[in-house]
C-alpha cells in the first residue's frame, strides 16, 4: 500500500512537470499564482462588521418579505371581490 501511494504522488508529480512544460499549462499555472497573490491583498472584514452586515442584510429580507406578504395580501382580496 505504501508503495502505491508513493508511486502515485511520484506520477502526480511527473505529470504536473509535463504539463507545466505546455503553453496551457503555463497559463494555468500562471493564473494560480496571480490568484494566491490577489487573494493575499483581500482586505477581510473585522467579525463586526460581518456581524452587523448580516444583521442588516436579515432585517432588510424581513421587511421585504412583509411588504410582498402585503402586497400578495392586498391583491388576493381585490382579486376575490372583483371575481366574487
Amino acid at each position: 500500500m505504501l508503495y502505491r501511494v508513493i508511486g502515485l504522488i511520484v506520477l502526480a508529480a511527473l505529470a504536473f512537470v509535463i504539463v507545466i512544460q505546455t503553453q496551457k499549462g503555463e497559463a494555468a499555472w500562471s493564473l494560480v499564482k496571480e490568484a494566491r497573490s490577489e487573494a493575499r491583498r483581500v482586505v477581510w472584514p473585522k467579525r463586526q462588521e460581518t456581524v452587523q452586515t448580516t444583521l442588516i442584510v436579515l432585517v432588510l429580507v424581513i421587511i421585504f418579505a412583509l411588504i410582498l406578504w402585503l402586497l400578495d395580501s392586498g391583491l388576493s382580496w381585490l382579486v376575490s371581490a372583483v371575481i366574487g
